[in-house]
């Protein structure tokens, strides 16, 4: 239930309403009490009656228009007191801004108010500064993953091509890539962004957009890189730049043209170990028509190409010491004598960066390697007639070892496999030297089949074995490694042979 508000006139109301029904009751009561004592008439019984209420109600009421008019001229004299104050307060205002006693408290408070408004507001652009700054992070690593994950290796029978990259704890975004100009010809590039940041992973995918682009479009790479130039001044907002190494392997002709844009010197690595000469070259974003000049070499069998960010050479361990070109030297070799391929040149190469540097690297370091193994190629037809072949050029590969013999037995093993149990209607057969190894690969267009899934039963010697065939299980013990893949849907087996002596 609400109840309304009482104020002082209706309480004063209520009270004369109060005594003015105590009056009246009182006036009946007192008239019926006078009429039996037989005081007069009634006229004169009411006339007494009257003469006894009517004075002490007019007092009353008297009474009540005084405690009225009290009460009312007491709230407009303080109506008239705050009307006042409004009018000095206002007088006081006013003299405050024509420079009266209240304006430097008004200033000083002003002052305060916009201190503390911009201070909010300050805090709130920090706030969402951060929080962009978190959203581009988070947008550029994804970025940088994608970078590595669109370049994918570039494996043939005679040679190979892969890239791999260490990111740093800062978004340097540098990149690699390798991808195929026409059917076999190999392009390939490495390239360190000059920035960080969201920006730098931006300008870091359209790079490779844009160079891919170009190379399909070039008759030449040194006319595909200025492209890329063009492109890049004219779609730059970030005003960013690089330096890179670009090049293109023709292995039909064992040709290897490279541009170098102000990157460091590629490492070579076969029978020397030296850098690759290149002409310093001009970084690309910076001007309308850089020095650039387009080179070439005859890239010879038995050769490895490792180009790199200068992230690599300039990684340092604890102690402040740079990881530098003895150490990258000593790591390209010792993939180079291990290696079954450009990617494990690669991980060679980041590892020992890595390693080197622990954790936490202070710049990106992108890595491609070219591989192109020493060897020869033959096709076989898959007839055991064709064993006399497969003899002859292993044996005149391993004149000089004394376990060439072993070697041909476990390599009889696995073509006669081919040729009994796979329908292949041709066998490729590629021999070659990698480091301090022989290794023979064998490739096929029959039913996809992994002979390393299968296991011996009986010990190390195979049920065949008695029938002339060697196993599995001995070919392992005989072989350092073997791998098998499969390529455009032929089987590749690769075996590795530790040798002693190689022809």
């Amino acid at each position: 239930m609400n109840a309304k508000k009482l104020t002082f006139p209706k309480i004063l109301t209520l009270l004369l309403v109060g005594f003015l029904v105590v009056g009246a009751i009182y006036g009946v009561v007192r008239y019926l009490v006078l009429l039996p004592e037989g005081v007069g008439n009634d006229v004169a019984t009411l006339r007494r009656v009257l003469w006894e209420v009517i004075p002490a109600l007019v007092v009353l009421l008297v009474m009540y228009g005084v405690a009225l008019t009290l009460y009312f001229n007491r709230i407009r004299s303080s109506i008239t007191r705050a009307a006042r104050s409004i009018e000095r307060a206002g007088a006081e205002e006013k003299a405050s801004q024509i420079g009266g006693e209240w304006a430097p408290v008004d200033s000083a408070v002003e002052k305060l108010t916009k201190t503390v408004n911009e201070s909010v507001k300050s805090r709130e652009n920090a706030i969402a500064l951060d929080a962009r700054r978190k959203t581009e992070e988070s947008i550029a690593r994804d970025m940088e993953s994608a970078l590595a994950a669109t370049s994918l290796p570039c494996v043939e029978l005679d040679f190979s091509g892969a890239g791999g990259a260490e990111r740093s704890s800062l978004i340097a975004a540098d990149l690699f890539d390798g991808f195929y100009l026409g059917r076999r010809t190999l392009c390939f590039m490495t390239a360190d962004i000059w920035g960080t940041g969201f920006a730098a992973a931006r300008f870091a995918a359209r790079v490779k957009e844009l160079f891919r682009d170009a190379a399909h479009s070039s008759d030449t790479l040194g006319e595909a890189v200025l492209r890329l130039n063009r492109a890049l001044l004219n779609n730059n907002p970030d005003s960013l730049a690089l330096t890179g190494f670009f090049a293109v392997f023709m292995p039909g002709t064992g040709e290897l043209r490279y541009v170098n844009a102000g990157a460091h010197p590629p490492v070579l690595v076969g029978k020397e170990r030296t850098f690759l000469r290149v002409q310093p070259g001009c970084p690309l974003g910076l001007y309308e028509a850089p020095e650039l000049t387009e080179e070439y070499l005859i890239f010879k069998p038995g050769r490895c190409l490792v180009t790199y960010t200068n992230g690599a050479v300039e990684a340092r361990n604890g102690k402040g010491e740079a990881f530098g070109y003895d150490r990258l030297f000593d790591a390209v070799k010792e993939g180079w004598e291990r290696s079954l391929g450009a990617d494990r040149i690669v991980s060679a190469v980041t590892e020992a960066v890595k390693g080197f540097a622990g954790a936490q690297l202070s710049d990106d370091v992108s890595v491609y390697a070219l591989y192109y193994p020493n060897g020869i190629q033959a096709e076989l037809s898959p007839k055991t007639s064709e064993l006399e072949r497969l003899r002859d050029t292993i044996l005149d590969w391993l004149k000089d070892d004394p376990r060439k013999n072993k070697i041909f037995l476990a390599c009889e093993e696995i073509f006669t496999n081919i040729v009994n149990h796979s329908g292949a209607n041709s066998i490729h057969l590629n021999c070659q030297v990698e480091g301090n190894s022989f290794v023979v690969r064998f490739t096929d267009d029959g039913e996809p089949f992994n002979p390393l899934q299968v296991r011996p039963e009986g010990g190390y010697y195979s049920s065949n074995y008695a029938e002339g065939g060697m196993g599995m299980a001995i070919i392992r013990q005989i072989a350092g490694e073997i791998f098998y893949r499969t390529q455009e849907n032929r089987n590749v087996l690769t075996i590795r042979f530790p040798v002693i002596k190689v022809n």
